[in-house]
């Protein structure tokens, strides 16, 4: 289980942090949920890491976000939390939103990360095969389009509830719909925001993992992100969609673990 506490940086800004297990470092950006305590997907790279997940400005209180323009100011965002954390250079993957942060934060500072995992990220657009409007979604239907393994989606959601017993269900509807609305900010309505042109500034080996059937981001991106970074590789998962770290929890870690103690390479 992840310990959390609030950083507050000389700037004034207040950032929860959750941070657990023991080794080298590894930066965790989340996905569209937030930082959940006991994330399995979590726990299985807190075997041999330290790993650190901060919660994306926005996520607790939307007036965090009022400040913060655009994708760059959210990136420096990020590198003040790591500067006032005194962190160094690291491991950093993420999740959907948060591997669109990995992306950036390794794009604007190159010598932050010294490996890369994005899984499902967001961030590319090609009208050929566009990312779908989820943000069109009302809340509760969301899932429906974030999941392909019903099963997998099933246990996630009765293992939240458990977690989150004692609170009123419209807290947990305020509170997604609060962390939809500090990422639309970012992303909406067309998640690329110069991405695709600052890819080549990422100097740290890439591995990029997609579920094959994400109905969210087409698989068609895996590519894309590889062809723009220097040294990548791509993993493709049979059986998983957008949720790919939650649907195939155990080869998702299997993989970060492997490629975070190898010496990368280009696929």
């Amino acid at each position: 289980m992840l310990k959390s506490e609030d950083i507050r940086l000389k700037s004034g800004r207040r950032w929860r942090v959750h941070s657990g297990g023991a080794g080298p470092d590894l930066l965790w950006l989340h996905g569209l949920r937030g930082v959940d305590g006991n994330d399995p997907l979590l726990e299985a790279l807190a075997a041999d890491h330290r790993v650190i997940a901060p919660e994306a400005p926005g996520f607790n209180d939307l007036d965090e976000i009022a400040d913060i323009d655009n994708i760059h100011e959210l990136a420096l965002d990020y590198d003040d939390l790591l500067e006032g954390m005194k962190l160094g250079r690291m491991a950093i993957a993420g999740h959907s939103f948060g591997a669109m942060m990995a992306a950036e934060i390794a794009a604007h500072f190159p010598q932050r990360a010294t490996r890369l995992v994005l899984l499902a990220p967001v961030g590319l657009w090609n009208d050929s095969y566009p990312v779908a409007d989820l943000f069109g979604l009302p809340v509760a239907e969301m899932d429906d389009m974030l999941w392909h393994d019903k099963a997998a989606r099933d246990g996630f959601a009765t293992r939240l509830a458990v977690a989150s017993a004692g609170q009123a269900q419209v807290e947990q509807l305020i509170a997604a719909t609060r962390s939809i609305a500090a990422v639309t900010k970012f992303v909406w309505p067309i998640p690329d925001k110069g991405l695709r042109r600052r890819l080549r500034r990422i100097a740290a080996p890439t591995l990029i993992v997609f579920g094959k059937d994400d109905a969210f981001v087409p698989v068609r991106y895996a590519a894309d992100f590889a062809a723009g970074i220097a040294e990548a590789e791509t993993a493709l998962i049979d059986g998983a969609g957008h949720m790919v770290p939650y649907e195939k929890t155990a080869e998702v870690s299997a993989l970060i673990r492997r490629f975070l103690g190898s010496k990368g390479g280009k696929t």
